[in-house]
């Protein structure tokens, strides 16, 4: 009898891929979990790695990543470009998107169709992501495990019938549900930044689940291939580490700041990051306030520039260790008054 493939996404990956655990606690919580036969997410949590209410988001979207046409399915929000979609899942690096415009410039085409013939993507990779994509413009779809709304309810910040009542206001009033939210006092601004994050990890976790997916040969290919022959082949989980020398507590904005209209804030941000991934890494930016509309980071070879909520930024290392030095502009936000903020950035690093 042909043995059967399946080829879904163990909640390992999933939290790994979005970003949710680094692989080092990945290793540790599987050499922990061999001697006490507990759940996975039962020794993450313990291990207090993994918030639970955060483990149950991404729990919710390992069912849409067993089989390729339900992963793509699970497409919500604003339609993003390819380009972005396949910087967010590690798949290229900004080297390697510019020289892709750059052949599209040059000898014309669809930018997919560039992806593949450079060796970036698969045929059948690309046609996932354009599903995708097609996908994020369905309005009509009432439910994704990607939806603010549903990820809001995952992590226990609200209910279903208060989202029910929130989506009925939104219809009417057309405002972003998380305004909503705030004005019916279901939840706080904090919570809102929250499912945001998670909404951005949830998203890398997927785009990745797909290409993985879109990369196994269909099904009845695969079964052929099993019955004939059984291979057995270990991984080893990219590990990354980053350590915080120096990192700004506190945001000042003076008057001055006020009237220019920016903050500067040299060297903001002093991190060593070790690796053993040689296909480069991304830092991973959260903004946990309003106060300034877009941020221009500088201390990675280029500037980058990012709005509020989640941003990533891919850099590449030389040697398994490197010290960073961060600096910031603040672009502020309208109504800003002078005084001492939370810092309003968090960073980590994801391996590619």
């Amino acid at each position: 009898m042909a043995a059967q493939i399946k080829a879904g996404r163990y909640i390992g990956q999933i939290l790994v891929d979005g970003g949710f655990v680094s692989s080092r606690d990945l290793e540790l919580a599987l050499e922990e979990q061999r001697s006490t036969n507990e759940l996975l997410g039962q020794v993450l949590t313990k291990m207090g790695v993994i918030d639970p209410a955060d483990l149950k988001v991404a729990l919710s979207v390992q069912e849409q990543l067993v089989h390729l046409e339900d992963a793509v399915k699970a497409a919500a929000g604003v339609r993003q470009m390819l380009g972005a979609l396949l910087l967010q899942a590690g798949q290229i690096n900004e080297a390697q998107l510019e020289q892709a415009i750059a052949e599209q410039k040059k000898c014309g085409g669809k930018l997919g169709e560039i992806f593949v013939r450079l060796g970036f993507l698969t045929e059948r990779q690309l046609a996932a992501l354009l599903d995708f994509q097609k996908g994020q413009e369905d309005v009509q779809s009432t439910s994704s495990p990607l939806r603010l709304g549903d990820i809001l309810v995952s992590a226990g910040h609200i209910t279903w019938e208060q989202l029910d009542c929130a989506l009925g206001k939104q219809s009417i009033s057309r405002k972003k549900l998380g305004e909503v939210l705030l004005e019916e006092g279901f939840v706080q601004p904090q919570q809102i930044r929250h499912g945001i994050s998670l909404q951005q990890k949830l998203l890398t976790s997927i785009l990745v689940g797909i290409l993985a997916l879109a990369s196994v040969p269909d099904a009845e290919a695969a079964t052929r291939s099993a019955s004939a022959e059984v291979r057995v082949s270990a991984t080893v989980l990219p590990y990354t580490q980053m350590n915080v020398h120096n990192q700004s507590s506190m945001l000042i904005v003076t008057e001055t700041d006020v009237s220019r209209g920016y903050v500067d804030v040299p060297v903001g941000s002093s991190i060593e990051v070790k690796s053993n991934s040689r296909d480069g890494h991304c830092l991973s930016f959260e903004s946990s306030d309003e106060l300034f509309k877009q941020v221009r980071i500088d201390g990675l070879g280029k500037p980058a520039v990012l709005g509020t909520g989640s941003g990533i930024v891919p850099f590449v290392m030389e040697g398994k260790s490197v010290r960073i030095n961060l600096s910031y502009r603040f672009i502020l936000a309208e109504n800003i008054k002078p005084g001492a903020y939370p810092w309003p950035l968090t960073v980590s690093v994801i391996p590619m």
